[in-house]
């Protein structure tokens, strides 16, 4: 499970093992992604990178590569971005294909939730499971 990141470079979800990590899936042009990206700044805020990763995948295809830039630094985006590999994309999106989708992992890098969507439930939920994420040994 790779991805690219945007400044260069490629990714894994095994180089993050020790930290909880949330790999949200989303798009410039999808209105839950806008509005769920604030409370992901403020969780990568709660718990800092030495606990949690966020990475930001964008699978808003070809037409939204170009507007990412400015649309991180007006939503102030304060985790990595990226574009998942295929293999990453297809795991996700396996059952469905709304987004945003944000997988949550733990210390150990198992998938412990997958919530589709973002409203004050799924908010909720995704509080619960990073809680459960950052305490996992």
């Amino acid at each position: 499970m790779s991805w690219k990141k945007v400044d260069g470079g490629q990714g894994k979800l095994k180089e993050l093992q020790g930290k909880a990590v949330i790999l949200d899936f989303w798009a410039t042009f999808c209105p839950p992604c806008v509005e769920e990206i604030p409370h992901l700044n403020s969780l990568q805020a709660k718990y800092g990178v030495e606990n949690l990763q966020i990475v930001g995948l964008n699978v808003g295809g070809e037409d939204d590569r170009p507007l990412i830039a400015d649309f991180a630094v007006k939503l102030k985006i304060a985790y990595p971005i990226a574009i998942p590999d295929d293999e990453l994309s297809r795991f996700i999106f396996a059952t469905r294909d709304d987004i945003p989708q944000t997988a949550v992992f733990d210390r150990k890098g198992r998938m412990i939730r997958k919530i589709i969507g973002f409203g004050a439930d799924q908010k909720r939920e995704l509080d619960a499971a990073v809680e459960q994420a950052i305490n996992t040994n």
